[in-house]
């Protein structure tokens, strides 16, 4: 039985089929942008600069919109706050005695004609983090007993907008999916190819569906009747100590929160639990979802490969081998057509010497590999050698790391000049080692407070920029586009 409020109709939409509505739907678009920028009120004129902005109303007359403002105010979309700053002038006191803003019907609104405008370029998805959110807000129901009414009411909206979210994403994907245009698009050749991320797509919303309502499931079943009756309890006692005005108390409104609260429980319950739950719905519909489009993409390809005959095909191929001398090159022609006909694979743990993949094994230097006999008295025979002396090598290697460090300290400070190294102005370009030690030092002195810095060879600097000026640093690889900056070393360091 349909109450007689909800049957009257809404006289704050009357502005969008107006005969007027382009100013209508102008003026609330002005004042719900301005109340994104927590601007909530303005008077007349400053609302009638904002509109001569756009060029349609640009000469448009201020008495024209005063009457425009007394009609979206007696439609309910604009409420008159009296200004309580005193006029100065006879004008003032006509045209700024009022101030406006948009009511909270008149809000959600401009919420959705925007949402409206924006529906062709959205686009629904199958996420799996609501699974988690809920199954995150599920675990804390056991501790609402010491949480305060407002982080109850949190929590209580949190849990209502991922489900809400869930349900509606999933309705929307196969809205999308059963709706004209992917009709369309399924007759076409690329929906083979969007096939495969398609069918990708939902087998991972598959997997992470069977796991998480899995586990929401076995939450809900744990809360007994008596501990769900005293969650919805403190729900409903979070939402009365919200602050409402009296207008939006009717006399059975404790009732209707009881039973929307209520509502939202079983709704969720009946989505991961009991004989035939939704979510047991959502897997089968998404099942038929993959089993359509690839039973699509078959038929698409059958089509395309309809009418091509082979004959033509064979007729060369065994004229080809009609014309061969040998076995061999019959073999080389079996191996092209119909591909090897005995397989061996073999595997070893060799260090190759390329990894190119056209590299034929024949190419391959040999290996030899020890074969150990299976039977279960065979003990490898152990050869008892010394350690190896790597003294020489490791010398050796560390005086060729220590050389390229001495190589590359010498260029390096071969590019400061009086105490400064200045990157635009470097004569000769630098090699990659050494941009790369003097973007360490403009990173480190950039990352500092005091744009001071240490180098690795005990040189204290700091940094200097130029602005937003920007240089090219001659590299022997390239240039590089950077600020440009200037470091001033201040001691000579450990040279």
């Amino acid at each position: 039985m349909l109450q007689a409020n909800l049957l009257d109709s809404i006289s704050e939409t009357r502005y969008l089929s107006a005969d007027n509505y382009t100013v209508y739907r102008t003026i609330m678009r002005i004042f719900y942008l301005e109340h994104q920028k927590m601007h909530y009120q303005m008077d007349r004129d400053t609302v009638l600069a904002l509109l001569r902005r756009q060029a349609v109303f640009a000469d448009y007359p201020p008495e024209q919109l005063t009457l425009d403002l007394q009609q979206l105010v007696k439609w309910k979309n604009l409420t008159p706050i009296q200004d309580p700053r005193k006029p100065r002038t006879i004008a003032e006191f006509k045209n700024r005695q009022f101030q406006y803003m948009m009511s909270q019907t008149a809000i959600e609104i401009e919420r959705l004609t925007i949402t409206l405008e924006n529906l062709s370029t959205r686009t629904a998805g199958l996420s799996v983090s609501p699974f988690r959110r809920i199954w995150k807000g599920l675990h804390r129901a056991e501790q609402l007993d010491k949480m305060p009414l407002r982080e109850v009411n949190a929590w209580w909206q949190d849990l209502q907008e991922d489900f809400q979210r869930l349900s509606q994403n999933h309705q929307d994907f196969l809205r999308e999916f059963y709706g004209p245009g992917m009709e369309m698009q399924m007759k076409s050749v690329d929906f083979i190819v969007y096939k495969q991320n398609l069918v990708r797509y939902l087998e991972d919303f598959i997997q992470d569906l069977q796991r998480s309502a899995a586990q929401i499931g076995a939450q809900l079943e744990q809360l007994s009747p008596a501990r769900v009756t005293h969650i919805l309890e403190l729900v409903q006692r979070s939402e009365l100590e919200i602050p409402r005005p009296q207008s939006e108390q009717p006399p059975n409104w404790e009732a209707e929160l009881q039973t929307r609260c209520q509502g939202v429980w079983r709704s969720l319950t009946a989505w991961f639990t009991g004989s035939d739950p939704a979510a047991r719905q959502v897997l089968n519909v998404t099942n038929e979802v993959i089993r359509r489009a690839v039973q699509n993409a078959a038929l698409l390809v059958q089509m395309e490969n309809m009418g091509v005959s082979n004959k033509a095909e064979l007729r060369h191929l065994l004229t080809l081998f009609a014309g061969f001398r040998t076995v061999e090159e019959g073999h080389r022609l079996s191996s092209l057509v119909f591909g090897a006909q005995q397989a061996r694979h073999f595997a070893f743990d060799h260090i190759r010497e390329s990894e190119r993949i056209d590299l034929s094994p024949y190419d391959e230097s040999p290996m030899e590999y020890s074969l150990q006999p299976r039977n279960r008295s065979y003990r490898p025979r152990m050869d008892r050698t010394g350690f190896a002396d790597k003294s020489a090598e490791k010398a050796a290697q560390r005086q060729k790391i220590l050389e390229k460090e001495r190589a590359l300290r010498q260029e390096v400070m071969g590019h400061i000049r009086d105490g400064k190294l200045d990157l635009a102005a470097l004569d000769t370009p630098v090699s990659p080692a050494v941009r790369t030690v003097f973007l360490s030092w403009v990173a480190l002195a950039n990352l500092s407070p005091d744009k001071r810095g240490l180098t690795q060879y005990g040189q204290s600097y700091r940094l200097k920029k130029r602005g937003s000026q920007v240089c090219a640093l001659r590299c022997t690889d390239g240039f590089l586009t950077m600020p440009s900056c200037v470091l001033i070393f201040e001691e000579a360091g450990d040279v």
